[in-house]
């Protein structure tokens, strides 16, 4: 039991802990409000997939079950250490089951420990930067459980407990020790200072939780109950009214909001994001991971100087800016916006939110960012499309089909607004799949209409590499259209459009049904109205558009649209689904060009040659663009095809229909 000396070392110990959670949590005070956080209750669920259950850790198998016998070896054992302080007794079997299954647990834990330290220094994952934090965090566990088994030992020879063969690791010790020292004295003196040592090396490391990496435990944690509220296919909404406002975006740590900086504190460094980040992995001057601990260290930096400064601030021009002197201005921009690092990231870290903060002051407030996005800015400005193309030709691709246009018809005489998007209505390969959806609409009598030249760019492009400005005149002009026209629902094709219109319209106060063909062709193959005699006698791959997927997730439609036609013969690329590979053009990359490393879409690529298809089915037009472009580079325009799906249906439709 514990006595008054180990009280009072323990509330030594707790003063340390509060000490330095103080210091960590005014770490994040320096950043500013945050409106979009998790309200805490609503957040414990996320806490008990995550946490508990560690549902993202375990994508990982191998080292998800390393960290899973580690959190519940010591989660466990450490609850009942302070249970069995307080005087009470279990039924003899119940105290021998709980013996022994303690006795396992921590076996298990320190076998997921010795497997740690070799995944971490033996095999070594690039994506370990091993740091002496790393060492620390692994040796202090390590010795708490062989300093547990010490103890459970020593006890064991000192008190001949009747339980000793429900403990066999604490048994095996009894034994070794009996061998090594005979006197019955002196294994009481042994297990007395076991007892001290072991309880030591509990509270020792209890205590250093906020100064070492062990603070993930709270960190990490909180990150997982506060994280925002807002669609993960929405980026922060930018107030361009705020006449307090100095600036807009982030070129300063401290204009980060508090959410975001313990966004940085809860990394572990694991690198799953690194792992699985389109530009990283096709040699681009961006690592996710590097992103964030690069911001983490220059918090902690700037923080470092406030204290010492023994002021409540430090001028502005004394804080440095950050892209340029911490980020680097080629990985700020290599980003494709695919949100792979925020999907495969265990506790929620939001790498994409920030990169784009960055952006955003570098475009509205230095106009600072690579030259080939000037073009697409007067394009979108003069004519709303990227390309500067002239307005009045967005609906020449419709004209040939005597298409209504919504100016010529009643609204509430129609099913839905059919938003074509640019890529749809000014790239060649992309009118293709307009001509087979309008050929599917009409079979279905579905009743629609498109703008014609009163439809705008949604905006996407500009957003998502900065132009908060452009993006919001934008989204405002459509916006205007739609609630002239009274527009309540609109069918897509394009998923940044679907996202854009779905996720990011509400933000300027548009209120309204969005649809992406995906859906909707589903929707009408359910209810027997979209039928298939004509059988395909093809091997097909399909791959994911991010935007539809990792930031809607909308995967199994596109896939039960796909096996629904006769002989048709799917086989999945091993990167699908939530792990689905970027196609390159997302962050604004449609409309520059890739100077480093390999070419995005072509990795991509290679990833379904791998499994050897007639044809490569997608849903997004950025991704017909750029794995078409990809075909074409390698040569196989005869061997392979890319279409959307709607063109795969197209062709199943039989002659007669």
């Amino acid at each position: 039991m514990i006595k008054a000396f180990d009280i009072c070392l323990i509330l030594i110990f707790i003063l340390i802990f509060s000490w330095g959670l103080r210091r960590r949590v005014e770490v994040w005070k320096i950043g500013k409000e945050d409106k979009n956080i998790n309200k805490f209750f609503p957040g414990l669920k996320s806490f008990l997939i995550d946490i508990i259950f560690h549902r993202r850790i375990l994508r990982e198998l191998y080292p998800g079950l390393i960290h899973l016998f580690l959190f519940y070896g010591f989660l466990i054992p450490l609850g009942i250490i302070f249970a069995v302080q307080f005087v009470f007794s279990l039924p003899l079997f119940l105290a021998r089951g709980l013996s022994l299954f303690l006795d396992l647990l921590g076996f298990t834990a320190l076998l997921a420990l010795l497997l740690a330290f070799h995944r971490r220094y033996v095999t070594h994952p690039p994506r370990l930067d091993n740091r002496r934090e790393d060492l620390i965090a692994l040796l202090l566990p390590t010795l708490i459980i062989l300093s547990g088994f010490m103890l459970e030992g020593a006890r064991l020879s000192v008190v001949k407990d009747v339980a000793r063969a429900w403990t066999p690791v604490g048994n095996g010790v009894a034994i070794i020790l009996n061998l090594i020292i005979k006197k019955s004295t002196s294994l009481s003196t042994f297990a007395l200072i076991m007892f001290r040592i072991h309880l030591f090396l509990v509270f020792l490391s209890l205590s250093l939780i906020p100064y070492s990496k062990l603070f993930h435990i709270v960190s990490s944690s909180t990150n997982i109950i506060f994280r925002s509220l807002r669609h993960r296919g929405a980026l922060p909404y930018l107030n361009l009214e705020d006449e307090r406002a100095e600036s807009f975006g982030v070129s300063k740590i401290q204009e980060f909001t508090w959410k975001a900086l313990l966004d940085l504190d809860a990394c572990t460094r694991c690198g799953r994001c690194e792992d699985n980040c389109p530009a990283h992995l096709t040699q681009k001057p961006l690592s996710p991971k590097r992103i964030i601990i690069n911001l983490r260290d220059h918090m902690r930096l700037h923080v470092s100087r406030l204290r010492k400064s023994k002021s409540k601030e430090i001028k502005s021009e004394e804080s440095p800016p950050l892209v340029g002197k911490v980020i680097d201005k080629d990985s700020l921009w290599a980003c494709t916006t695919c949100g792979s690092c925020m999907e495969h990231c265990p506790v929620y870290v939001e790498h994409v939110e920030k990169i784009v903060e960055m952006r955003r002051y570098q475009v509205l407030m230095e106009s600072n960012f690579p030259e080939e996005l000037m073009l697409t800015f007067k394009g979108l400005e003069r004519n709303s499309n990227p390309w500067g193309i002239s307005r009045d030709s967005r609906e020449d691709w419709a004209k040939e089909l005597n298409l209504p246009l919504l100016s010529q018809v009643e609204g509430n005489n129609l099913d839905y607004l059919f938003f074509v998007g640019c890529l749809r209505s000014y790239d060649e390969r992309n009118k293709k799949v307009m001509l087979a959806m309008v050929k599917i609409l009409n079979f279905l009598k579905i009743k629609f209409a498109i703008l014609g030249k009163e439809e705008g760019c949604c905006g996407d492009p500009a957003r998502r590499v900065g132009n908060e400005y452009l993006y919001q005149l934008l989204a405002q002009a459509n916006i205007e259209t739609f609630n002239r026209y009274k527009i309540k629902k609109i069918l897509t094709t394009c998923p940044h459009c679907y996202n854009t219109l779905k996720n990011e319209y509400p933000q300027l106060g548009f209120k309204g049904e969005i649809i992406h063909h995906a859906q909707f062709l589903l929707e009408q193959i359910k209810n027997g109205k979209l039928k298939f005699e004509k059988p395909l006698d093809k091997i097909l791959t399909y791959h994911d558009p991010c935007y539809l997927g990792r930031y809607n997730g909308i995967y199994e439609e596109p896939r039960k649209i796909l096996n629904s036609v006769l002989s048709l013969r799917i086989k999945e690329m091993k990167r699908s689904r939530k792990d689905s590979f970027c196609c390159g053009a997302g962050g604004g990359w449609m409309w520059m060009e890739e100077r480093t490393g390999k070419r995005i879409n072509t990795a991509r690529l290679e990833d379904a040659l791998k499994v050897k298809p007639e044809w490569i089915a997608t849903t997004c037009p950025f991704c017909v663009t750029m794995l078409s472009d990809a075909v074409k580079e390698k040569n196989l325009e005869d061997e392979l095809k890319v279409l959307d799906i709607v063109e795969v249906l197209e062709r199943a439709i039989s002659e007669k229909e």
